[in-house]
């Protein structure tokens, strides 16, 4: 009879690295593990919040690695983020600015849908582009009102 030996009882290390790395290549050794159900079973009933257990890399799960979440808890924690948690908040950021994009033209236009376009590096769309204008001639023709509206200096 074989006795199969667990691979995080062999070297333990990275099991509990703080390395991402090391955690990815702990969870796929875990995949051959004949405990790896009764493994994870245990890790969530007791709430593990460090290391891989069953497959699982607990801390990864306790961050929300690969969402904006996870983002927002790497910067919270002064870390670089990883890059599912990157990927994820760039997407929700460009998620967003189509959102606000679709506000714009759904308004006919407006200089935030111009910048919006910019912020997204494509070209803006006509009325986006007229709504800038727009608005840019409306702050020369104030500023130029308010010169003019200036009183003369009083002489003594």
């Amino acid at each position: 009879m074989t006795t199969i030996v667990a691979p995080c009882r062999v070297d333990p290390g990275p099991w509990f690295s703080t390395d991402p790395t090391e955690r990815t290549y702990a969870a796929r050794q875990c995949h051959a593990c004949p405990m790896l159900l009764d493994c994870m079973r245990q890790a969530l009933a007791s709430d593990e919040r460090f290391g891989v257990w069953g497959g699982v890399d607990f801390e990864s799960r306790a961050r929300g690695c690969g969402t904006d979440r996870g983002y927002r808890v790497h910067k919270r924690q002064h870390e670089e983020p990883c890059s599912l948690c990157q990927a994820a908040h760039d997407e929700a950021v460009d998620t967003e600015r189509r959102r606000l994009l679709a506000e714009a033209h759904a308004a006919g236009g407006t200089t935030r849908g111009y910048w919006t376009h910019r912020a997204l590096e494509e070209e803006a769309c006509v009325p986006c582009k007229r709504a800038c204008a727009r608005q840019s001639q409306e702050r020369r023709d104030r500023a130029r009102a308010a010169a003019s509206a200036q009183p003369l200096p009083i002489a003594s």
